[in-house]
């Protein structure tokens, strides 16, 4: 079937394409205006085309201003909060700062004590005598010149020493323990009177069986005393000294009867200088008990025996008596 031909057709299609034309046209005017402007005049100057622009980009500069204003106030509140955790913070590590200053300075006290123990150490270390037995040597000896040849025991054996024997005869064996090596001992009482009758007058030669043997004996003596040491110190010097020989006379005793101080450092005096002891051949050492329940002046002791062991380059060592591990009595030293 032959299709059907519209008379009116050619009409139809130029009615078409002028509407796509204008259409197009359209278009292009759309493309070729400048931007924030519908229309422009052919008569228009140059310089709208970049006012325009100008325009535009004051408009993304405010939207940006205001982003940023807006960011701003964000990190201010932010900066708030940083700032409040911040002063919780700052109180916190001033608290341990605080912690840490006074640790470092109870560290500095406990070094400084140390040093301090090691010192002392050191220096007992250095002064006691080296032997098998002499670690049994507690402090308050220490210091003792420990250089003699000889040494003689001069003891109170008087009534208010023998209620303290025990502690005695162990402070007696301390001393002794200063003295690893020497030559000899002897021992006998303030008066004068010796522990061996038939060893007057000479030397005990010394070992450990010797002493053991001295001190088992000592333990059972009971000599006559009248707590005037004097006599025993004499009789030694009398006696014992030899020319050349370096000696050590140890006083032990807790009570001086006498009246006079001065007239018994005379008398010791005199028997030195008749003996010609030569310097540095003769010390007097002294061990004194603070035994005040059986002895009425004990001070009185310790006077004397200050002045004594001071004039004969000795030293003088005062011991609670009551005590089973004795101390030192300050204002007697």
């Amino acid at each position: 079937m032959k299709p059907r031909t519209d008379k009116n057709e050619p009409t139809s299609l130029s009615f078409l394409d002028v509407i796509a034309c204008a259409f197009g046209a359209i278009v292009i005017l759309v493309l070729i205006l400048p931007i924030g402007q519908q229309t422009v005049s052919e008569t228009e100057s140059p310089s709208a085309a970049a006012m325009g622009r100008i325009l535009f980009l004051i408009d993304k500069t405010n939207e940006e201003i205001l982003s940023l204003k807006s960011q701003i106030e964000s990190s201010k509140a932010l900066l708030a909060s940083i700032q409040a955790e911040s002063a919780t913070i700052s109180d916190a590590t001033r608290l341990i700062s605080n912690a840490v200053d006074d640790a470092l300075e109870q560290t500095a006290d406990v070094d400084a004590k140390r040093s301090a123990l090691a010192t002392t150490r050191s220096i007992l270390e250095s002064i006691q005598p080296q032997g098998p037995a002499t670690e049994q040597v507690q402090t308050e000896l220490a210091g003792i010149p420990v250089d003699s040849e000889y040494l003689a025991f001069v003891i109170d054996t008087s009534g208010s020493m023998q209620t303290i024997w025990d502690v005695v005869l162990k402070e007696i064996e301390r001393f002794w323990l200063l003295y690893p090596e020497i030559k000899g001992f002897q021992v006998m009482n303030d008066n004068g009177s010796y522990l061996y009758r038939h060893t007057k007058g000479r030397w005990i030669p010394d070992s450990t069986s010797a002493r053991k043997r001295a001190l088992l004996r000592t333990r059972v003596w009971l000599g006559f005393s009248n707590s005037s040491p004097v006599e025993g110190i004499v009789k030694a010097v009398d006696d014992l000294y030899r020319d050349g020989i370096k000696m050590a006379i140890v006083v032990v005793g807790d009570d001086y009867q006498g009246a006079s101080f001065q007239g018994i450092l005379d008398q010791i005096d005199r028997k030195v200088q008749s003996r010609s002891v030569k310097e540095g051949e003769l010390r007097i050492h002294a061990i004194g008990f603070w035994n005040r329940t059986s002895v009425a002046a004990p001070e009185n002791f310790g006077v004397l025996m200050r002045a004594l062991t001071h004039r004969n380059n000795g030293a003088f060592v005062a011991l609670e008596a009551r005590n089973s591990n004795p101390l030192p009595i300050p204002f007697l030293r």
